[in-house]
């Protein structure tokens, strides 16, 4: 009965394909074999607390062009600035400075659904001279070099999913850095340009990234009879949505005291009953203490 099924398919397929096309017949396809939903992550990044580092402002512009990226070309992302979770995120400890309490960073991303929490910085900028051109005609060239630096914290489990360095120059007429003499003042003509195509550059690689991890959300609070989820039509979720709960594992410690949290066994299932803008209800279809699990996926 199922293969006389997919036969029929099949010769729909076929049909549609030679009428309408390809984008059309896909949809068709979905709608009669069913298509799992395919929910946008949630993520954020770290605020530029540090007033007191010097290159503070091309931090600022580089930032600007991860997220200008990340809103044209990652469609399965979804950044959230909320005031009180950008203030949740300024509280999180840091001792010594660049080493974020990766606990308190996962508390603060499941209260606001978050897949990934991103830290971004200049790791180095300096000028330096080179001699380039052909052998025997090389002549001394000043460039300036910008290193940036990335992390990306996966919420669920507090590991690194990504810590890269990219790093590019650019080469400073003779003339521009007569006249200026120092790399600060070099930060409009040179160095913002420089700063923004390193960003493009980093950003392709967090979006190609985060498409490879599933889509996670996060169960707030619970009551015999609603589950409460820090995700809502913002991420995609539907009414009818069944979500697979999975309890919270034993902790690992790892180096430099940081701990990791290990998802569980599934123990429950829940079904999406109403859906705001950030956030959603579910009833529970089976399972106990919900509220004490790691994270919810969508059910295969």
């Amino acid at each position: 009965m199922y293969t006389k099924q997919l036969n029929c398919v099949a010769v729909l397929i076929l049909v549609c394909f030679l009428v309408t096309g390809c984008a059309t017949t896909q949809k068709i396809a979905d709608d009669i074999m069913g298509k799992e939903p395919t929910l946008k992550k949630k993520i954020a990044f770290m605020p530029i607390s540090n007033t007191d580092y010097k290159e503070k402002d091309l931090d600022k512009s580089a930032t600007i062009a991860l997220k200008a990226f990340v809103e044209r070309s990652c469609d399965s992302l979804v950044i959230t600035e909320s005031s009180p979770l950008l203030k949740a995120l300024e509280e999180i400890p840091q001792s010594p400075p660049g080493h974020i309490d990766n606990l308190a960073l996962a508390e603060a991303g499941r209260i606001y659904g978050l897949g990934a929490i991103l830290e971004q910085h200049i790791e180095n900028i300096r000028h330096f001279t080179d001699k380039r051109g052909i052998w025997g005609f090389r002549k001394i060239h000043t460039f300036l070099q910008i290193s940036l630096r990335i992390r990306v914290y996966d919420v669920e489990t507090t590991s690194v999913l990504l810590d890269e360095i990219i790093e590019d120059e650019v080469e400073v007429p003779q003339e521009t850095w007569q006249k200026s003499g120092d790399v600060s003042k070099l930060k409009n003509e040179i160095a913002q340009p420089l700063i923004v195509k390193i960003a493009n550059r980093m950003a392709s690689i967090v979006c190609q990234r985060l498409s490879e991890v599933p889509w996670k959300g996060y169960i707030t609070s619970s009551t015999k009879a609603t589950v409460n989820l820090s995700a809502g039509k913002d991420v995609g979720l539907t009414i009818g949505d069944i979500l697979e709960v999975f309890a919270i594992g034993e902790p690992m410690k790892g180096p430099s005291q940081h701990v990791y949290l290990v998802p569980g066994p599934k123990i429950g299932e829940i079904k999406v009953a109403k859906v705001y803008e950030h956030h959603a209800e579910a009833t529970s279809i089976f399972g106990d203490d919900l509220e004490k699990s790691t994270c919810v996926r969508v059910k295969p």
